[in-house]
């Protein structure tokens, strides 16, 4: 069966999926935690901009390569630049794969605190419990500490789920998951969103959202924070974009598709944000204290896992117990639904490549994760996040969205005079063209300088750990290449 013939069933089941890709932990607990550190509105702003002139071509561009090459990225790289070009794709994957090892887990901590919601068992103290208890933390990066089971076997249950779904087709798996959790997660953020107006102080916290501290433009960090959460929240750069698309049928218009996908992203962030601003305000006047001191940091851990269970204990029981099993359900949707992209992405690659069924690409894509899992179920899990953070989710993306550009619309002619420029298929066509072709390289190429100039001015011990890794990706991905190549000879002589 090609791929068309068990590609999407409607237009609708495509966008919803790519949503789910997009909106995660980065929508839910990262973009409030961004908008508090750089000054509200004046990171709403700039990254709403960035998200229509950068994050929609990108996009664009992504699907366009999957739609038109019916192929995953390493096999576009390969129909383009050869067998030795894939190396380019695996380096990709592999980082997704990396994403995938710490995601899965952290999409465990998702169910575990809903059952705990549903249950009302949370401690007193919610900190200790969370740092010491759950994620039983080591002090810094190089001790490794105490194994979370708990953690562990949160991410077991999350990796089982997503193997009975990913080893379905593309529409009894993904689209049919994806079109019921996407409007419930929307429904769900939406019903916070308008209960926290009804809270004593509730719409201040609103106001503190959406006032802009433009002062905050001047800061170079903001734009790179910008671009970081632009570029994890819409999966930018990882293959999954394409992996996706390459099960699209003709009648699928792209621009419409990429258009929706990124508003409903930027709509699920900016409620999710506000609804987390306004229940913070209203605690902060409930303990007599301000916002700020509410708010101890900017870390999307504190807010979903230590504050939120804070949170709930102001009110009472039966209400708590709700509006925690409905928070912690649309952070677990918005986190299952991120990992089975990741999975269709890595799994895909495996199953091209190397010739297999896609319930053996499934399986071996959950075995690698596992194994990482384990690693980021350790004592110093946190550290490590944070060690890779930099690598993973910006200084790779950035390299392989910049390729992704040079490449695609520099060698092939067939996607550079594409109908989808034209204005007879959209008016925003030829714009993005100009972008691709034009500002894109530019842009990224100076937010790469940036980002690798603060890399090395921060000389310490999680630098060493991503370049060790940096290099263990490059590694990989040539060993891969080489195999994946040797096994087709093999399979064509036969």
């Amino acid at each position: 069966m090609s791929t068309e013939e068990s590609g999407w069933k409607s237009q609708t089941g495509y966008i919803f999926s790519l949503i789910g890709s997009a909106v995660g932990f980065a929508n839910i607990l990262s973009f409030s935690a961004q908008a508090y550190k750089n000054g509200g509105g004046a990171f709403l702003i700039p990254y709403f901009f960035a998200l229509l002139l950068i994050g929609i071509p990108f996009l664009l561009l992504e699907g366009l390569v999957g739609s038109r090459f019916k192929t995953t990225l390493v096999g576009a790289y390969g129909k383009l630049l050869g067998e030795k070009g894939k190396v380019l794709g695996w380096i990709s994957i592999f980082t997704c794969l990396t994403i995938g090892g710490f995601y899965t887990v952290l999409t465990g901590y998702a169910a575990a605190y809903t059952f705990f919601a549903a249950s009302n068992s949370f401690p007193e103290d919610t900190k200790s419990f969370f740092l010491h208890n759950f994620l039983k933390i080591s002090p810094s990066l190089a001790e490794f500490g105490d194994f979370s089971y708990l953690a562990f076997f949160a991410a077991l249950f999350v990796m089982t789920l997503t193997f009975f779904v990913m080893i379905k087709n593309i529409q009894q798996g993904v689209e049919r998951i994806s079109t019921f959790f996407m409007p419930a997660l929307a429904l769900i953020m939406f019903l916070f969103a308008v209960w926290t107006f009804f809270l004593p102080n509730g719409v201040q916290g609103w106001l503190f959202y959406l006032t802009p501290d433009f002062q905050k433009l001047k800061d170079v960090s903001l734009w790179k924070d910008i671009f970081g959460q632009l570029f994890f929240s819409l999966s930018l750069g990882l293959g999954i974009i394409v992996g996706y698309s390459r099960h699209t049928k003709k009648k699928i218009n792209l621009i419409k598709s990429m258009i929706y996908v990124a508003l409903g992203d930027f709509l699920v962030s900016f409620v999710a944000g506000g609804a987390i601003f306004g229940i913070l305000s209203h605690v902060a006047t409930v303990k007599g204290v301000s916002f700020d001191s509410i708010l101890r940091s900017d870390s999307t851990f504190e807010i979903g896992f230590i504050l939120f269970p804070e949170i709930l204990k102001t009110f009472g029981s039966t209400l708590s117990v709700i509006i925690g099993s409905l928070f912690f359900s649309s952070v677990f949707i918005a986190g299952i639904t991120g990992v089975f992209s990741i999975i269709e992405s890595i799994a895909g690659n495996i199953e091209v490549e190397f010739k297999v069924t896609r319930k053996r690409a499934v399986f071996v894509t959950l075995i690698l994760t596992g194994i990482l899992s384990l690693f980021f179920s350790m004592g110093n899990a946190n550290h490590l996040i944070d060690a890779l953070a930099p690598m993973v989710l910006g200084t790779n993306m950035l390299i392989s969205e910049l390729l992704l550009v040079i490449t695609f619309f520099t060698l092939s002619k067939e996607l550079k005079e594409d109908i989808i420029w034209s204005n007879s298929y959209s008016c925003f066509g030829p714009f993005f063209k100009r972008i691709l072709l034009y500002g894109s390289p530019i842009l990224l190429s100076i937010i790469l300088v940036f980002s690798v100039f603060s890399e090395i001015k921060a000389f310490d011990m999680a630098l060493g750990v991503r370049l060790i890794w940096g290099l263990v990706l490059v590694l990989a991905s040539f060993l891969i290449t080489k195999l994946s190549h040797s096994r087709s000879q093999v399979i064509s002589s036969i």
